[in-house]
């Protein structure tokens, strides 16, 4: 039976200890970027690592700050005294596969899995990062030292090769020695993409226990990555950089004939396809849709905004005066 305590709880951080076995062997989970980021609910992971029996504890965080505030070493030390003799693992995605990486020494972790892992959102730092720059003017990066931590050997990178995070996964590796498992086209839906196609779990698991085969995993994706609508959405964005909008709209089709939990990308991203094969009104069309929506309204609006103003309606003819006379007698 498992058991679930707090071993820190802070203004800043919260950190939870899911025992489920008595086996010295632990996952540290960082929690990855929200909306609505709370202390309160469960971490990233809680549910499969309750489901697998697995221990591990998880970190959350009252703001999306990179966890750069003095506190997180208030957590790590919790962590510490929580877990002597311990062999742990860390995971994360995108803010927590930063955190996992940034902090592998302090924690002394054995192997990590990380995904999507930012080197930085710092612009001294990664100037071609431009996602995160609200969060970024917001954080004092006192604790951003993935390039001055001693040289990390182990564990998994997952990342699409062809995008921003690619980029981040080459600086890692600049500085670390971490397994890279280059999946295309996922963006920064990777994990959602590798969810749908139903590889997920059996990859994670593996990469945990050590025992992952990169071989093996590559010629199942192949045939699953056709179940997935990121996927789809993947190579459609990649057909519209090299300008095959054909391709691309077909693309769409065949994610729209999947389950997606954000229908809403169908739609924006049929608009990128109309922008660059000209067809505005099209663009106009699907991307209006979504400008009321608290989530999809931003990228609604910056569709728009690249779109040249709509044409003006035609004049009204110069009627005969005897026509206007009698137009207005009708009215």
């Amino acid at each position: 039976m498992s058991t679930l305590r707090i071993i820190h709880r802070g203004p800043r951080y919260i950190a939870r200890f899911l025992h489920c076995t008595d086996d010295p062997w632990a996952v540290i989970s960082f929690e990855y970027w929200r909306p609505s980021p709370t202390l309160e609910g469960e971490f990233s992971g809680e549910g499969f690592f309750r489901h697998r029996g697995l221990n591990a504890i998880g970190i959350m965080g009252a703001d999306n700050d990179w966890f750069q505030d003095d506190e997180i070493l208030d957590v790590i030390a919790a962590i510490r005294a929580a877990t002597p003799g311990y062999r742990l693992i860390g995971y994360g995605g995108s803010m927590g596969g930063f955190a996992v990486i940034n902090f592998a020494q302090d924690l002394g972790l054995a192997s990590l899995v990380a995904v999507i892992p930012q080197f930085s959102i710092d612009a001294a730092k990664a100037p071609y990062e431009a996602g995160w720059r609200d969060e970024a003017a917001r954080i004092t990066f006192k604790h951003d030292k993935i390039d001055r931590i001693p040289r990390f050997t182990g564990g998994w990178m997952i990342f699409d090769p062809w995008c921003t995070d690619g980029r981040h996964a080459r600086a890692i590796n600049r500085h670390h020695a971490i397994g890279e498992l280059a999946v295309p086209f996922g963006g920064h839906a990777e994990m959602l993409m590798l969810q749908q196609a139903n590889v997920y779990t059996d990859m994670f698991t593996d990469m945990l226990e050590g025992r992952f085969d990169a071989a093996a995993f590559r010629r199942r994706w192949r045939t699953a990555r056709r179940g997935s609508a990121a996927f789809w959405l993947g190579v459609a964005k990649a057909l519209v950089a090299r300008g095959n909008t054909a391709g691309a709209l077909r693309c769409v089709a065949q994610a729209r004939a999947l389950p997606h939990p954000d229908p809403a990308w169908f739609d924006l991203i049929e608009a990128d396809i109309h922008i660059a094969a000209g067809d505005h009104a099209a663009a106009r069309a699907l991307a209006t849709i979504w400008t009321g929506d608290p989530a999809f309204g931003p990228p609604a609006r910056e569709r728009l905004a690249r779109l040249p103003a709509p044409p003006a309606p035609p004049a009204p003819p110069n009627l005969p005066l005897w026509r206007r006379a009698l137009s207005r007698l009708r009215g």
